[in-house]
């Protein structure tokens, strides 16, 4: 017996015993609806993926640590400011400043000083190829970027019974930490050194307001206390991070008995990571053949950041010294192939 081919061939419907039916658009939609993927969390996902599986490049700041070798750079001395307080020593610093290359500011700024104050610690320096850390393109993402700060206090030694000698080595002393950028509206192009416009941000004549609301700088006159008080210049500057402590040396070597021996109220050392500030899409870097740049920077970014450390001694009174600190430092940045 002759048996006609069924009009519709496809599989029945769920629940009917029936030949598919014609579906309306209406019904299509629905039905496809339930079945494909939601693009939204699928693209979350890929992304998360690849942030998980693609190849990074680390850059290393410079490794200002104390190790067995020559690629530990040993740790940052304090430098005292001349121009704050009575003496030389009474307000010492430790300035650093992301990126390899000093800017021109704070090139002059250790000029007029007189000092190493200010340590380009690197963080953002890559070279281009295709090997291990190193930029395909000219391209790249940052995803993170941090640094590590220990501040220290030097054990010291006294072989003298001199009050000041004591006194400097047993004394807590006060510190402020100061972690600023330029403001978008201000940046300066770090490839090229400003001008003599006392409108661009510099840490000599104004990273501070005076009382009497006047910009200045590291460079102007303060009193011992005065820099712990001043106000951060906000229209120039933008603040990261402005805190204090206090640290107190925990050993004190005394050729006496009397000598103190242990200073119990105040910890040795303080350390924090600082995660720093990224760009939201991708950057460039400056890979110009012929250039005598051995260490390209990224261009079209401001990636200087300014962390200011200030010391003195909680006395009361000048004349006692507080450079038996130092700083060691170390961190890296992470980026992608664009």
């Amino acid at each position: 017996m002759y048996m006609p081919p069924r009009k519709y061939s496809g599989p029945l419907l769920p629940g009917q015993r029936s030949t598919r039916k014609t579906e309306t658009r209406k019904q299509r939609a629905t039905r496809l609806k339930k079945t494909t993927v939601n693009q939204k969390s699928f693209n979350k996902a890929m992304t998360a993926y690849n942030s998980k599986n693609v190849e990074k490049k680390i850059i290393l700041y410079r490794n200002y640590t104390v190790g067995p070798d020559s690629t530990f750079e040993g740790h940052l001395p304090a430098v005292g400011l001349s121009n704050a307080g009575q003496n030389t020593n009474d307000v010492t610093a430790v300035v650093t400043q992301t990126g390899y290359y000093l800017t021109t500011d704070n090139t002059s700024l250790n000029t007029d000083t007189g000092t190493d104050l200010v340590t380009a610690v690197g963080g953002y320096d890559i070279q281009q190829g295709a090997g291990n850390n190193e930029l395909v393109g000219k391209f790249g993402k940052i995803t993170s970027s941090f640094q590590n700060f220990w501040i220290q206090m030097n054990p010291q030694t006294i072989n003298s019974a001199t009050t000041p000698s004591r006194l400097e080595a047993t004394m807590p002393h006060r510190f402020r930490v100061i972690q600023v950028k330029q403001k978008g509206n201000n940046a300066i192009p770090n490839t090229v050194g400003p001008d003599s416009n006392a409108l661009s941000p510099k840490l000599s004549n104004n990273l501070f307001l005076s009382l009497a609301g006047e910009e200045v700088g590291l460079t102007n006159d303060f009193s011992a206390l005065e820099l712990f008080d001043s106000i951060i210049n906000k229209s120039k500057w933008t603040v990261l991070k402005d805190t204090q402590f206090t640290l107190c040396a925990n050993t004190v070597f005394g050729a006496a008995a009397a000598y103190p021996t242990s200073v119990k109220q105040h910890p040795s050392m303080k350390h924090f990571r600082c995660y720093y500030p990224k760009p939201k899409g991708k950057t460039r870097w400056s890979f110009q053949t012929g250039t005598s740049v051995s260490f390209p920077q990224p261009v079209e970014y401001d990636y200087v950041v300014h962390t200011i450390i200030l010391c003195r001694v909680m006395g009361g009174l000048t004349g006692y010294e507080s450079n038996n600190w130092s700083v060691q430092t170390n961190g890296h940045t992470v980026l992608i192939d664009e």
